[in-house]
């Protein structure tokens, strides 16, 4: 249900002359089985934020998020990834309507964005993870492993459709040289280990384009 807090009436002191006011903010709740997509516009910045599970019901409620808040004036569109983890195809069908409509991607302070996660974060036109205290993470962990050939199998083992699906994804959201580097990490994680990168070393290799800025 969207909430417009307005203050008027009796007792409301008038404006100073000259002062300026703060912008309006409007939220939306997108929930959805497992997890929870929050669409707020202040003024001219637009944003979700989405944490919990990433699966085929999550698509339709990120495709009316997106929807709705490309309805409205917004200067800025960000969608910030929390605690976002599931399936990998989900993941690039979300990441190809991101990139689409030219939203930019933000990790929460914090977060700890598994290689789903950071699938969709790929596709921002431009790629934020915060610093500070608590800085991002983004962990290129394991592809599960095929359910009924590849379930004592430790290393990483794509089909040839998924090194396919992958590394055409990956040319599209992100530069060469970026998208090669990610994808050998991807093949290098196992069961037993997966590389985390901070905020600058994702820099470092282009995964990310800039800091979490003022990202609470």
């Amino acid at each position: 249900m969207a909430v417009l807090a307005a203050l008027a009436g009796c007792g409301t002191p008038a404006p100073r002359p000259g002062a300026a006011s703060a912008p309006a903010t409007s939220d939306r709740d997108f929930g959805y089985d497992g997890g929870s997509v929050t669409a707020t516009q202040t003024g001219a910045a637009c944003e979700l934020r989405w944490q919990g599970a990433l699966h085929a019901g999550a698509v339709p409620r990120l495709r009316q998020a997106l929807d709705a808040l490309d309805r409205q004036r917004c200067e800025r569109r960000t969608l910030v990834l929390g605690a976002v983890d599931g399936a990998v195809g989900e993941a690039i069908t979300i990441g190809a309507m991101v990139r689409n409509r030219g939203w930019d991607t933000a990790i929460a302070p914090g977060g700890l964005c598994r290689t789903p996660c950071w699938l969709v974060f790929a596709a921002g036109a431009q790629r934020h993870m915060a610093d500070g205290p608590t800085p991002a993470r983004v962990v290129f962990s394991q592809i599960p492993p095929d359910a009924d050939f590849g379930r004592q199998t430790c290393a990483t083992e794509l089909s040839r459709a998924q090194q396919l699906t992958l590394t055409c994804y990956l040319r599209a959201m992100l530069p060469p040289p970026t998208a090669t580097a990610v994808y050998q990490k991807l093949l290098a994680a196992d069961c037993r280990s997966a590389e985390a990168y901070g905020p600058q070393q994702a820099r470092l290799i282009g995964l990310a384009t800039g800091p979490g800025g003022s990202l609470p």
